[in-house]
C-alpha cells in the first residue's frame, strides 16, 4: 500500500511541476482565454493547441499531451 501512495505522489508532483513551469504564459501572447475560448471545452482547446499546422502552435510540439492539458487547465481557472 505504501508503494502505491509513493507512486501516486511522484506522478502527481511530476504533473504539478510540469504545469507550474509557467509555460502557459506563452498562450497569452496571442489569446485572451475569456474571449477566444468562450464556449469551448478543454478538449476542444487542447485539439486546437495540438494542431501544429497553425504556425503559432508549432512550438507546442515540445510539450506532451499532459503538459498541454495542464497548461490549459491553469489558463481556464484564471479566466
Amino acid at each position: 500500500m505504501r508503494f502505491y501512495k509513493t507512486l501516486f505522489l511522484t506522478v502527481f508532483m511530476g504533473f504539478s511541476l510540469a504545469a507550474w513551469s509557467g509555460d502557459e504564459e506563452l498562450c497569452l501572447d496571442c489569446h485572451e482565454p475569456a474571449e477566444d475560448w468562450e464556449g469551448m471545452s478543454a478538449e476542444e482547446i487542447y485539439t486546437a493547441a495540438a494542431d501544429l499546422s497553425i504556425k503559432r502552435h508549432a512550438d507546442n510540439a515540445e510539450y506532451s499531451e499532459d503538459q498541454l492539458k495542464a497548461m490549459i487547465a491553469i489558463l481556464l481557472e484564471g479566466s
